[in-house]
């Protein structure tokens, strides 16, 4: 009777563990597969960090990628880069380029309560699918539907430009 009190526990444990030990990796996210042939050439990429001349105007970072050519058919859609997303505009067409212009967040107030239900009001941060170096970036784009994934290196970083503050008013 012990032997089978002994049996029961150990394997109802063992269960247990093994039930919960999968529930963290299905909010982990779906795996990003990059594409190892695009269906297009990019014939240059590089970064460049700004500053607004004011206080309230912040700073970033924009990505610019020119495409050698493209397949008929691809809609490149966003830019992944540090641990941002954000999306991919066409800022040219001759040559073909779309720019990801990534403004840097304000620090977010965070809520520590004892109430939990207060602390309950915080936003859990972003699980971000790629691990980037400081000059890689990944585009995502759709070729007849289908979702795909390529990764940049080697991108060029740009000086960073400071924009002037504006005259006060009355002043030319």
């Amino acid at each position: 009777m012990v032997r089978i009190k002994y049996f029961l526990t150990f394997f109802g444990m063992t269960f247990l563990l093994v039930s919960f030990s999968n529930c963290g990796s299905s909010q982990v996210g779906k795996a990003y597969a990059l594409e190892n042939n695009p269906p297009f050439t990019i014939s240059e990429a590089s970064s460049q960090k700004w500053v607004a001349g004011v206080q309230e105007g912040g700073s970033g970072t924009n990505v610019r990628i020119a495409f050698e050519s493209i397949q008929e058919g691809v809609a490149i859609e966003e830019i992944y880069f540090g641990k941002a997303k954000t999306i991919a505009k066409e800022t040219s067409n001759k040559p073909v380029s779309y720019t990801g212009f990534f403004k840097n967040k304000m620090k977010r107030d965070v809520i520590m309560d004892e109430n939990p239900v207060n602390e309950a009001k915080n936003t859990p941060p972003e699980v971000f699918p790629f691990d980037l170096k400081e000059n890689e970036a990944v585009i995502s784009f759709k070729l007849n539907g289908k979702q795909s994934y390529f990764k940049v290196s080697d991108i060029l970083k740009k000086p960073l430009i400071a924009y002037p503050s504006t005259n006060p008013k009355g002043i030319d």
